[in-house]
């Protein structure tokens, strides 16, 4: 498999900058994909506390118990495994197709496992997108249908981390949408460093398709 096809090593002359997104300057952005994180928490678990108690005849808060305790424990540990994995996926998946070097990193605002010395074209760019997205629906859907029949306490905490793993793919799922509705038709490259997306296209793809770019100095002045 020839690597080097899903990737650059630096932007080609012909190419133009259109997107830039900075999670440490760009506050509105984060604040968005903050509010639209809850979302799938305050309906997922609602939804299974309401089945659990008119289906199972399990009420949630006569079961405050030691052993609730310790679960919430043990689940709120689970998160926070599942955002290294979840990161570790998009790398991985980076490393299939490109074969570069990862790097890693998690600060307050971001984590990130991914390959921020290359520009990566759009096919490996949104299936390393999605992967995270994609393999732990799967699992956290099948851990919250398996848990449940253990206990409607366990399928409630698991149905918890399906709902925060939602939450937290809201950035993955928003940079989707923009490949798949804007530049969908555009030869892309994008670097991504964690904290920051560049996003490139051809200049006369550009100028053909009415996109505005931008230059290097006005998205790091300004935050874009």
């Amino acid at each position: 498999m020839d690597k080097s096809r899903h990737f650059e090593k630096s932007v080609p002359e012909d190419y133009v900058l259109v997107k830039h997104l900075n999670a440490r300057n760009d506050k509105r952005q984060m604040v968005v994909y903050t509010l639209l994180s809850f979302p799938p928490f305050l309906i997922i678990v609602p939804v299974l506390i309401f089945v659990a108690l008119y289906v199972n005849g399990y009420n949630i808060l006569e079961n405050l118990n030691i052993r609730f305790y310790i679960s919430l424990l043990i689940t709120f540990a689970a998160f926070i495994v599942y955002i290294v994995l979840h990161e570790i996926t998009h790398g991985i998946t980076y490393k299939i197709f490109t074969g570069a070097k990862l790097t890693f990193g998690m600060n307050l605002a971001v984590a990130f496992c991914g390959v921020p010395d290359i520009y990566v074209r759009k096919k490996a760019s949104v299936i390393s997108l999605l992967m995270p997205f994609l393999i732990f629906s799967a699992v956290f859907i099948g851990l919250t249908v398996g848990m449940w029949f253990i206990s409607p306490l366990y399928g409630i905490l698991a149905g918890a981390l399906f709902s925060l793993h939602l939450g937290g793919c809201v950035g993955d799922l928003h940079w989707t949408f923009i490949y798949a509705a804007k530049f969908r038709r555009c030869d892309t490259l994008m670097r991504d460093t964690g904290p920051e997306q560049w996003l490139y296209i051809p200049k006369a793809e550009a100028e053909k398709y009415g996109i505005e770019y931008i230059s290097e100095n006005d998205s790091v002045n300004n935050g874009n």
